[in-house]
């Protein structure tokens, strides 16, 4: 029998998390029909044991290592029967009946092809979901912080979106993965996640694939998760090798959607901005003595200085590639 929904949740050492996540799916589907599906990365804290005895009803894939985002979630989609597919992170804790309203909203408005609730700090505080797709001229914006001095423009802010309101149901160009509600029909018309995408920039592709396909996306407030990712304030990212993959992630989405030439284009402005930030925290670092003023001042010339060869070829697509 077809589920109404079919959640798939990818799971990396969350044990705890996924538990908390796994409890709250059974309350947020009201009546509807369900499947949940965990997709576990090799983890070593007991997470799968811990599905396969407190949550019996969970189908678990078990991976022997970490194949990052994509992929799993592909692997769920592929055995996913339901009408609309939900990808969740473990991370997140669900409302009573989120789930179920997001669903009653795709089943009233059929020419939606998918949807996510409000994402939530712990505290409450919401978070940014929603963004608009990147282009050349955003990424100019963001590098030279024009969507930071206008952020009510719908020219300059489109970006980062900080004029969006939150408080109302609205389309939007591209919404955070970590609760994700998708038709049965999208997936069978624009296809699942592109996997070259493992980590990074896999979500902006599949929305900017649903728009190009005429399917609009909408955040819908009425439904509630609470996230747990990035609520611990102060934390600071050192792995300069994740940031090089998340940017080369965003040349293969710009080769991929705007040609080879956007590539020169995002780097020429990445070089200008990240002049500008070189400098900028040289000279705030001795001012305002601290860790983070030195980790960004560091962290400043290591990416100007990946960023200095606007002409070495990127890891990005061939032309004739395909996802």
């Amino acid at each position: 029998m077809t589920a109404d929904i079919s959640i798939i949740i990818v799971n990396l050492n969350t044990r705890e998390l996924l538990h908390d996540c796994l409890t709250s799916v059974f309350r947020s589907t009201g009546s509807l029909s369900m499947e949940v599906l965990v997709v576990d990365n090799g983890s070593s804290d007991g997470s799968a044991e811990m599905v396969l005895t407190d949550f019996p009803a969970v189908s678990l894939i078990r991976n022997a290592t970490n194949e990052g985002f994509a992929r799993p979630n592909n692997v769920g989609m592929e055995l996913a029967k339901g009408r609309h597919v939900l990808l969740l992170n473990s991370d997140t804790v669900a409302d009573p009946g989120a789930c179920a309203t997001l669903v009653r909203f795709l089943d009233e408005h059929p020419d939606v092809g998918a949807c996510g609730p409000m994402l939530v700090f712990p505290d409450g505080r919401t978070q940014r979901s929603a963004k608009g797709l990147p282009t050349p001229f955003t990424h100019f914006c963001d590098m030279f912080y024009l969507d930071r001095l206008f952020p009510n423009s719908r020219l300059f802010g489109r970006g980062e979106m900080l004029y969006f309101d939150y408080s109302k149901a609205a389309p939007v160009d591209h919404l955070m993965a970590a609760a994700f509600l998708v038709r049965r029909e999208v997936l069978e018309e624009v296809g699942l996640l592109d996997e070259r995408f493992a980590i990074y920039y896999n979500d902006m592709d599949w929305c900017f694939r649903m728009n190009a396909s005429g399917w609009t996306i909408w955040y819908v407030p009425e439904a509630r998760v609470v996230h747990h990712l990035g609520s611990t304030v102060g934390n600071v990212n050192r792995s300069f090798a994740l940031f090089q993959l998340l940017h080369e992630n965003v040349l293969l989405f710009y080769q991929k959607h705007y040609g080879r030439t956007s590539v020169a284009l995002y780097r020429i402005a990445s070089l200008m901005g990240f002049v500008l930030r070189s400098i900028g925290w040289t000279i705030i670092a001795p001012l305002r003595p601290s860790e983070y003023s030195r980790h960004m001042m560091i962290f400043s010339w290591k990416t100007l200085w990946w960023a200095l060869p606007v002409w070495r070829p990127a890891r990005v697509m061939k032309m004739n590639d395909k996802w």
